[in-house]
């Protein structure tokens, strides 16, 4: 009962901030799956925040109506691609609103970055260019403007069809040597990612994962774009988060990934900050600069991937997404730096200072939780966990009773993501090992017993 009252006290509340015209409008694109329920809770302390749906989206959405009221719920019928239909429903929106008015737009979701761009031009608020929001979501477009900018970029070829790969293939293109990776050139969470070694195993793997992306359920911007081959560039993996005010870096985080499990290239978690060299970190910092750079204007978080060579601290961009980092990112980044990157990301959208704030850990150390057996998975609990005493910085289990366990399928295969912060990196490992201890994550095969 007391658990009722203060959810019914939770919701009142909402509802009372999202009706206060004193507080700037936030526009949140597609507020996406219920782990985000502390974001929007979060960004209601100093904006007034309504939300943008599309009907294809509405399950999945739904968590949101609850926290931003009837009055800040739009939608339309469609998908998030729909960007016309987008336009005209927030356009209803406002003139059955009287005195409202949209001061920012902002997303954090990857399918949501090129909407939330277009509306913020149409809108004449501050966002980063549609154009360069569509560079970065086309991993051949990026690299062609990271080359034309004088950044360092790998060999690439686009191959939407198994013809195309036959061109390739017969070309001798000299940009192009094996081992390679294979991803789309649209997407997120490593999904349909491989890395090849030879020519008869290119076709080999584009034929299967040209029919998983055909009927899978993926937008059709997605499934148009297809595949992009690129040389395999050896190296430490990095993510480097941070955000970009008018087109100048203001800020940025070398974190250290744990090695991706490749040929699927799964992400394992990682260290925040970086414990690489100071010189390899620099040269990620001015690697980061040359890219922002060569996208004036951009004006938002961003979340991107690089690698650098340990040893001679040659760096190579990956892919620059103009969002905050997923998973355990925003917390992790907060821990060590101070900075929550979807507050800030609200408050560049807003035109508002960002505020700093002290950092609660010397470092964090993170994990990404995977089972590598197919099955059903008939545990998924961090009820045994103590938060208190492993230092936990977020867990989050995505994982359900019942739900079928896919393995090597990128973010869809990942049952969820935990990190925890110590006073140093081995401080932080160690209270994460301990933390990973305390989950009970079980997955049972055909055989029925748990793995």
């Amino acid at each position: 009962q007391a658990r009722s009252l203060a959810a019914a006290w939770s919701q009142q509340l909402s509802a009372a901030m999202c009706k206060d015209t004193t507080r700037p409008c936030l526009l949140v694109v597609l507020p996406g799956a219920e782990g985000r329920r502390i974001v929007l809770q979060r960004l209601q302390h100093f904006a007034r925040i309504c939300v943008l749906v599309p009907s294809a989206d509405l399950q999945r959405s739904s968590w949101a109506r609850d926290i931003v009221g009837d009055d800040s719920w739009i939608e339309w019928e469609g998908s998030g691609s729909s960007a016309e239909d987008a336009w005209q429903a927030l356009q209803a929106w406002l003139q059955g609103s009287p005195g409202s008015a949209v001061n920012g737009v902002m997303t954090y979701d990857e399918f949501g970055v090129e909407l939330a761009s277009f509306l913020g031009e149409r809108l004449g608020v501050s966002s980063t260019p549609l154009e360069h929001v569509r560079c970065f979501r086309d991993k051949s477009l990026f690299r062609e403007r990271c080359r034309a900018a004088g950044v360092p970029c790998v060999g690439f070829a686009q191959i939407r069809t198994p013809e195309d790969v036959d061109r390739v293939l017969s070309s001798d293109d000299p940009r192009i040597r094996f081992p390679c990776v294979l991803k789309p050139v649209k997407g997120a969470g490593s999904w349909h990612v491989m890395k090849i070694h030879h020519r008869d195993e290119l076709r080999e793997t584009f034929v299967r994962l040209y029919e998983e992306m055909r009927g899978g359920a993926f937008p059709q911007d997605v499934r148009d774009g297809g595949f992009v081959l690129e040389e395999y560039f050896g190296g430490h993996e990095v993510d480097i988060d941070g955000w970009a005010c008018n087109g100048e870096v203001g800020f940025s985080l070398v974190s250290d990934n744990r090695p991706a499990l490749e040929p699927h290239f799964l992400e394992m978690g990682g260290i925040y900050p970086s414990q690489l060299p100071i010189a390899a970190v620099n040269a990620l910092e001015l690697l980061t600069k040359q890219v922002v750079a060569a996208f004036p204007g951009m004006h938002s978080c961003f979340h991107f991937e690089a690698k650098v060579n340990p040893e001679t601290f040659e760096v190579m961009p990956i892919e620059l997404n103009a969002r905050c980092g997923g998973a355990e990112c925003p917390a992790s980044v907060e821990a060590v730096s101070g900075y929550y990157l979807p507050e800030v990301a609200a408050r560049l959208a807003l035109g508002l200072d960002v505020l700093p704030r002290s950092p609660k850990y010397g470092a964090v150390a993170s994990t990404n939780i995977h089972i590598f057996e197919a099955g059903v998975v008939t545990e998924c609990s961090d009820s045994e966990l103590d938060a208190a005493a492993c230092n936990l910085v977020t867990c989050v289990l995505t994982g359900r009773v019942g739900q079928p366990h896919v393995p090597n399928s990128g973010s869809l295969s990942c049952l969820g993501w935990l990190a925890a912060g110590g006073a140093d990196a081995a401080d932080a490992e160690r209270h994460l090992q301990e933390a990973l201890s305390q989950l009970r994550i079980a997955v049972s095969p055909q055989d029925d017993k748990a793995v």
